[in-house]
């Protein structure tokens, strides 16, 4: 498992919410709080497998 994804996995098990901004070949994944979806944390990837577990586990 990438550290990206373990991230992912530990901010949503907190109950964070996140999506995508998808933009050509990558993305954009926002990372935002429980309460009111407020952004807390942005990152662009090209990497497919944390694309796909964001497709699956996104809100």
């Amino acid at each position: 498992m990438s550290d990206r994804i373990a991230h992912l996995d530990r901010w949503l098990a907190h109950g964070g919410t996140c999506h995508l901004i998808e933009r050509g070949h990558g993305a954009s994944v926002v990372l935002c709080r429980c309460d009111g979806g407020e952004e807390v944390e942005r990152f662009d990837t090209t990497d497919a497998n944390v694309i796909a577990w964001v497709r699956r586990n996104s809100s």
